[in-house]
């Protein structure tokens, strides 16, 4: 999977709930996987389905 979004998640770590998936260092933010492509991607709505310390700033950056 291919994410063009560096910028908006750097120093975040991002935990799939449902997945394996994990990337990152920093505050985390938790949710199930779509959720977090879409708000790497900008979606900012899809903010409200995460957790974690980072979210803030995520949705910040979305």
């Amino acid at each position: 999977m291919v994410v063009l979004a560096k910028g908006r998640i750097a120093g975040l770590r991002l935990t799939a709930t449902d997945s394996g998936f994990g990337t990152g260092d920093g505050p985390e933010v938790r949710g199930p996987t779509l959720a977090l492509v879409m708000a790497m991607t900008g979606r900012g709505a899809y903010c409200d389905e995460l957790t974690g310390d980072g979210v803030d700033l995520l949705r910040d950056r979305c």
